[in-house]
């Protein structure tokens, strides 16, 4: 390797790193963004982010929590439309959503369907994981997968289950045996990922992925939705003049950019006449940050109990920080919003936390969910980083948009920091250099039969950043167990 270490690092580390990462075991073609021929836009780790065992089960157990999860949000959505559970819980959740939509996600015909991708992000902080986000239309899986195979060219040992490709695979051919015709179920499907212009700059990784597929399974495409038709019972995509019929969606845009899309009604009618399956499934309910709230709602606790056990309750409550919805209505005079206190009294209204000192601003705000601005780390306002003008702003603009767009305000969980390496080209001198870090990791759970763990990715930003999410100076590395550490 053309890699040495850095003085600063002790010799005893540089003992135990002697793999280093060889970047030309990268992707020769950009992974993210519309820049043609640049690998990466971000820094490299001369090795994978080291997991210990405990944190490695503690992965797996999370993916099976919000597996159980995850139907559990939807059986409460439901019973609150039929009044079977408090009813407003189905209000909070429909809040700004179309109608249309609304009526389609609740058709009976995929009703036990849930997201077969979850990827949760988890901050690394001194008392275990924080659970900030869950998202049902996750990027990175091409990226991951690609870093997987570098670094195992390199000589590591990276966490994965057999490849992500593979497994992915696996996942969609068993969705279609469970959700197809019986008539249909005897075939290889042809699989088509569609991804919209909103997602644009995941192309080139999904591209990836699908280009990895193709070599054992020619059969999946990535697809445009201007290259869909309808062909008299068929579900179609235009290619060259060449029209091939599809049997599986695997869908890679956000429900909120269904507007924009072309096609979209195309998709539906034939999810309707049941011509393609789809997965994730058209359903909001999973892609509102609203439920990270609801789990510590004192009301809801019985309700929980109904569809999830008391230990899953517990370990949904400690991973998840605090948080309430940012409701503008008035409570009544002799009630409080559980939980939020400023200056050691009770809070009955949100405008009172304008207020706050920066001490008791360690709250973060962020849309929850139905938004072009709730993915990617924007519209999030992290309160002890702001001035009292801004915070107060933000606070405000949160309280105006209950009713389109709920926000919700969350505890802010610190990351501890961590002292992590990277490859530094600078200066025509190629070496590892220190780069203290705090970490977010993203574990990858594929549901064919049961959730299981397939690859995690740690982005690790420099100690100073606030909110940690992919950026230029940050470093993104796959994960790999710590006894597994350097096989060559």
């Amino acid at each position: 390797m053309p890699y040495t270490y850095d003085q600063t690092a002790s010799d005893e580390t540089a003992g135990e790193t002697a793999l280093v990462l060889d970047p030309a075991f990268l992707p020769e073609n950009a992974l993210y963004g519309a820049e043609e021929g640049k690998t990466v836009g971000w820094e490299l780790s001369p090795r994978p982010y080291l997991l210990s065992q405990e944190q490695h089960q503690q992965l797996v157990n999370i993916g099976q929590l919000l597996h159980r999860w995850l139907p559990a949000c939807e059986s409460l959505y439901r019973d609150s439309l039929e009044e079977k559970a408090p009813n407003w819980v189905s209000a909070l959740v429909d809040q700004g959503k179309p109608e249309h939509l609304r009526q389609f996600s609740v058709m009976k015909r995929w009703k036990s369907q849930s997201p077969l991708v979850i990827r949760p992000d988890l901050l690394v902080t001194e008392s275990g994981f924080a659970l900030c986000e869950i998202d049902a239309v996750p990027g990175g899986i091409g990226f991951t997968a690609a870093l997987n195979q570098a670094y195992q060219a390199s000589g590591f040992s990276v966490l994965q289950n057999k490849t992500i490709p593979e497994d992915f695979l696996e996942m969609l051919k068993a969705f279609f045996v469970r959700e197809a015709p019986e008539s249909q179920t005897g075939k290889d499907p042809v699989i088509a990922l569609i991804i919209s212009d909103e997602a644009a700059d995941y192309r080139h990784e999904m591209q990836w992925l699908v280009d990895t597929i193709q070599q054992d399974y020619p059969a999946i495409f990535l697809v445009h939705p201007k290259q869909l038709r309808l062909v008299r019972d068929k579900l179609v995509f235009e290619d060259n003049g060449l029209e091939t019929p599809i049997d599986i969606i695997y869908r890679f845009f956000e429900l909120f950019d269904l507007a924009n899309i072309p096609g979209i009604d195309l998709i539906q009618y034939a999810l309707k006449k049941r011509w393609v399956v789809c997965t994730p499934p058209f359903k909001p309910v999973f892609e509102e940050k609203a439920w990270l709230s609801l789990i510590h709602h004192p009301a809801l606790q019985g309700e929980w109990l109904k569809r999830i056990s008391q230990s899953d309750l517990d370990a949904l409550s400690a991973l998840i920080p605090e948080g309430w919805i940012l409701d503008p209505r008035p409570v009544p005079p002799q009630a409080v919003i559980p939980g939020l206190t400023i200056q050691n009294q009770a809070v009955q209204d949100f405008r009172t936390l304008k207020k706050a000192t920066q001490k008791e601003r360690h709250l973060v705000i962020k849309p929850s969910g139905f938004s072009p601005l709730a993915w990617g780390s924007k519209g999030v306002t992290i309160g002890h980083d702001e001035s009292q003008e801004a915070w107060a702003e933000a606070l405000e603009n949160a309280l105006a948009s209950f009713g389109k767009t709920p926000y919700l305000l969350q505890r802010f969980e610190k990351p501890k920091t961590e002292d992590l390496f990277k490859l530094d080209t600078q200066a025509g001198q190629e070496k590892v250099i220190p780069f203290p870090a705090k970490t977010r990791l993203c574990p990858y759970y594929f549901v064919a039969e049961a959730p299981t763990l397939v690859g995690v990715l740690a982005t690790a930003c420099p100690a100073d950043k606030k909110i940690i999410h992919g950026m230029k100076d940050a470093i993104l590395a796959p994960a790999a167990v710590e006894t597994e550490r350097f096989t060559t």
